[in-house]
């Protein structure tokens, strides 16, 4: 939506340009008159007054058309909120684009802008220089938009991000600027709204950077939210920006996203927007494992092939550092089959489906990342060899690994998705609020566990005579009588068939929370 002149004898004359989609392009002349010239003028603070010119298509080589007519009032701020058509058939009754010649009387000079502190060229602390001196500009009020304009200004392309709290280091001389607040359509920073030069409530403390980091292939960025931090999802291809379809989208590919434009965390937005985004749709069946540093390191189809609409794009909102808001950290997760809500089979939702995780090094520390991640509080206890039977979808994940200090399960997965080496036999589970009592006797562990003919069971799995083999650590039950210890473990008291030289079951048809 910014607008610049390019051709003409000074800065204050010229063919129209606007830049939509990261490529600058002209105007149809048809129709273009004063008032749409006045309001270009307007625009970018070249006067009150433009006259309409119009210049011939031909040597213009292949500059893209982006609309075919304007009608300004002449009182618009800018010629985004002027009636305008789109170019679509591709042509120009006179061939002529779009030109403005505007009166230089209220014209200002642009402030001297550099970027100090920085690593490269692209990046730094914004100092301006005014009346003989350069100096900082404070962050209050400073965004993306003010970065926008900053990195237009000093002839840097690509995606404009702003710092605060002096990320590049804090600056020497006198605070400037304060409270600027531009729009982003701007061409210089003295085109915003802003303080009065030195009137500020700052330190250096609070000095104001930007990056302007160059476009390339895969390029990610978040429009039309409420800010820089959602938004729908947009990635760079081929000069020119497109969506994301949904299809297969998780909450680790979110936090591939959010972590590429700077962000901790992060969720996906699918409800309440009934439109989409505009322009090529891009990537389709993207799947990340969580530990890509890029969309790019996803598994993904090829650039532009896709089954979708923009009613499928994917929209995100990524935590911003001063932002409060808890969210989802990290794919859905859920226990299955368990006597109450707070325990059951670990299922966790990746690539569309609800899978299992294999027990391979599952231990307390991981029981307690998944039951913090739903919300329970206290003890927690993990349970393998599908303790809460056996799942139906497939494994996952293998190889948990969490400290036991993590956010979110996503946070100990060191292992590609859907690699292992399990059967879901080997499905985990955990216990959530599991009650720290100590049974009864000189001992924390219940006495029976160590009686011949009773062995402490660590599953809840059923048996079935006549049906296939026994699963791994199993025996070929008939009958079991089993009650609730202390500890909330099943343990077998009696039964009716003799298993090994130690245990023998005599004669038992009851079953107790079978």
């Amino acid at each position: 939506g910014s607008v610049r002149l390019q051709g003409g004898k000074n800065e204050f004359e010229g063919m129209v340009e606007v830049y939509w989609n990261g490529i600058w392009g002209t105007i149809c002349g048809s129709q273009w008159d004063n008032h749409d010239a006045t309001v270009v003028c307007r625009q970018l603070a070249l006067g009150e007054k433009g006259t309409a010119k119009h210049i011939p298509f031909s040597g213009l080589g292949l500059v893209p058309v982006y609309w075919s007519e304007v009608r300004c009032r002449g009182d618009e701020e800018n010629l985004l909120l002027c009636e305008k058509d789109i170019w679509q058939d591709g042509t120009c009754p006179q061939k002529m684009a779009a030109a403005v010649s505007c009166s230089s009387s209220l014209a200002p000079v642009s402030t001297p802008i550099r970027l100090a502190g920085g690593s490269n060229a692209q990046e730094g602390r914004v100092e301006v220089y005014h009346a003989g001196q350069w100096g900082t500009v404070c962050d209050d009020q400073w965004d993306d938009a003010d970065a926008e304009v900053v990195c237009r200004q000093l002839g840097l392309g690509g995606v404009a991000k702003a710092w605060s709290q002096a990320y590049f280091g804090e600056g020497s001389g006198p605070v400037l600027l304060d409270e600027v607040q531009c729009t982003g359509n701007e061409l210089s920073i003295e085109q915003c709204p802003k303080s009065s030069w030195r009137e500020h409530n700052c330190g250096h403390r609070e000095d104001a950077g930007v990056s302007c980091t160059p476009l390339t292939d895969g390029a990610v960025r978040l429009r039309s939210g409420k800010g820089s931090h959602e938004g729908w999802l947009e990635v760079y291809y081929s000069g020119q920006w497109g969506t994301v379809c949904d299809d297969g989208w998780t909450e680790l590919n979110t936090q591939v996203v959010c972590r590429q434009l700077g962000f901790k965390y992060g969720k996906s937005v699918s409800e309440g927007y009934s439109e989409g985004g505009s322009g090529p749709i891009w990537l389709d069946d993207v799947s990340c494992s969580g530990k890509e540093t890029n969309l790019l390191q996803c598994s993904r189809r090829e650039w532009g092939k896709h089954d979708c609409n923009h009613q499928e794009d994917v929209r995100l909102v990524c935590h911003p550092e001063n932002d409060k808001q808890k969210l989802s950290l990290g794919p859905p997760i859920r226990l299955m089959d368990g006597e109450n809500k707070k325990e059951g089979r670990v299922e966790i939702f990746l690539n569309g489906q609800w899978g299992t995780i294999c027990d391979d090094g599952w231990s307390d520390k991981d029981a307690a990342v998944v039951c913090r991640q739903l919300g329970y509080k206290g003890p927690a206890r993990a349970r393998t060899m599908a303790y809460f039977g056996e799942g139906q979808g497939p494994i996952h994940v293998d190889n948990v690994k969490c400290t036991g200090r993590e956010r979110s399960l996503a946070d100990c997965i060191k292992q590609d998705i859907g690699r292992h080496n399990c059967r879901h036999s080997e499905d985990a589970g955990v216990i959530c609020h599991q009650p720290g009592k100590k049974a009864p006797g000189n001992s924390n562990k219940d006495s029976l566990a160590s009686v011949c003919g009773l062995r402490l069971l660590h599953r809840r799995q059923k048996r079935i005579i006549g049906g296939k083999n026994s699963l791994r650590g199993g025996w070929p039950w008939q009958v079991a009588l089993r009650l609730k210890s202390s500890h909330g473990d099943g343990r077998l008291l009696c039964g009716a068939t003799l298993i090994s030289s130690c245990w023998v079951l005599t004669a038992a048809h009851c079953f107790k929370r079978w």
